[in-house]
């Protein structure tokens, strides 16, 4: 059975007992049969580990996704960032003017579009995310110490695809 989503995508409805049970619709569904289940766990459990280390060094999450999102793109504008990171504008904004109250990063209007603020890191920023780097690691290598780079390529682009589908 064939029907839309989305942005007009097809989807094939599969019946093997293992896309039953992961589908929520299905009367087989359950939840640890979930991949979304089973990532809210992971992702939720990240957080905590990383809040841990973070709260430590004054730091939280949000600000370094958005450092670590600046340290890959020299300057960006802040719809990026709030889709990169997966935030609602309105929260990108608030979070990116407090982390410039704090010296982290600076804003300034494009000079291509006025309605467009881009964002930089500042020094302080890039010694900043440089110190949270072997925070994030300790996490990092707790959570893949025992994954090979198969399994790690196999997760992005299985995480990507995703993403993308859901996107």
């Amino acid at each position: 059975m064939d029907f839309e989503v989305g942005r007009s995508v097809v989807i094939r409805k599969k019946t093997s007992k293992v896309w039953r049970a992961a589908d929520p619709k299905d009367p087989l569904f359950s939840a640890n049969s979930s991949p979304f289940f089973h990532l809210a766990r992971l992702v939720g459990l990240y957080q905590l580990r990383m809040d841990t280390h973070l709260k430590r060094i004054g730091m939280d999450m949000p600000r370094w996704r958005v450092l670590a999102i600046l340290h890959e793109e020299d300057c960006a504008p802040m719809s990026r960032i709030a889709e990169r990171a997966v935030f609602r504008i309105s929260t990108t904004t608030k979070l990116i003017y407090r982390m410039e109250s704090e010296g982290l990063t600076s804003t300034s209007v494009s000079e291509h579009d006025g309605r467009v603020t881009e964002v930089r890191l500042t020094d302080k920023g890039r010694d900043t995310f440089e110190g949270i780097r072997s925070v994030a690691s300790l996490v990092f290598e707790r959570a893949f110490h025992n994954c090979d780079d198969d399994e790690i390529k196999m997760l992005l682009k299985t995480s990507r695809k995703l993403y993308d589908n859901l996107y």
